[in-house]
């Protein structure tokens, strides 16, 4: 199997000024462990670290730029609508998510893998071809689905410890005292000159196959979070609303703007 990584050092997302304090680098590491449809086979198990920074002699905190379910990549399904109502789309997942083991092989072709980008709890992964215009209208490719077969397969029969989250924030998680307890691990908290990394599984984009590269889907951190969408009889639509984050949090400064960061691609 031909496997190449190629760390892009130098591909900023933003221009590079001095007022930036924070970096957020890709990189991939292998390590051993099992499969998870034969589990006494030992294989060499693909992460992606997400290491954040401290460049400066302040105290900083920010929103993650991932979310997911432990060191699971959250996928976004290809044409799936979810019902209304929170009971009923658990019932409907139920039947219908994690069920698949079978996959298409994407060998010899290439992707962007775009993460997060949004004020959200849990902001997903999105893949799409190296050919696509990101910024005009498009269809969610099928291969998300497949990933995301596979990682709530790989979910379903593991022993992560995950609890199902609401979409949007709430006005009350964003106050100085959630912020530092109960939605605590939605943020990074960073002293001067230390280091924050989380990890995810890529054995799925191992499984598929393929050329991915990584990055990041946004050039600078949000001062807000999205909360519970109000509906506006105006328009006839649900309307996102934001809500400002602390200036200050314990010891830490809200960090907000652009940061340093780089792509990675892998060819499995």
């Amino acid at each position: 199997m031909k496997i190449l990584l190629v760390i892009v050092l130098l591909s900023f997302q933003v221009p590079i000024v001095f007022a930036q304090c924070i970096s957020v680098e890709l990189s991939v590491t292998w390590e051993t462990g099992y499969n998870i449809f034969k589990k006494d086979t030992a294989i060499y198990i693909p992460k992606l670290r997400i290491t954040y920074r401290n460049l400066s002699s302040n105290s900083y905190y920010f929103l993650k730029v991932s979310g997911g379910k432990g060191e699971l990549p959250e996928m976004p399904y290809a044409g799936s609508v979810h019902p209304s109502n929170f009971d009923e789309y658990l019932r409907w997942r139920d039947d219908y998510f994690g069920k698949a083991k079978s996959h298409n092989n994407y060998a010899n072709q290439n992707f962007h893998v775009r993460i997060g980008g949004t004020p959200l709890y849990n902001d997903s992964w999105y893949v799409h071809s190296d050919t696509l215009d990101y910024h005009k209208e498009y269809e969610i490719d099928f291969i998300n689905s497949e990933l995301a077969d596979i990682y709530e397969y790989i979910f379903r029969n593991s022993n992560i410890k995950y609890v199902e989250k609401d979409l949007y924030f709430s006005p009350l998680d964003i106050t100085p005292k959630n912020i530092l307890g109960a939605v605590k691990s939605q943020f990074v908290f960073l002293k001067p000159n230390e280091v924050h990394i989380d990890t995810y599984n890529l054995i799925g984009f191992k499984l598929v196959e393929g050329c991915f590269t990584f990055m990041l889907n946004q050039n600078g951190f949000k001062s807000y979070v999205l909360v519970q969408p109000i509906w506006d009889n105006k328009q006839s639509l649900w309307v996102e609303q934001k809500m400002e984050l602390p200036i200050k949090v314990g010891e830490y400064h809200l960090y907000s703007g652009s940061f340093f960061t780089n792509s990675v691609k892998v060819d499995f």
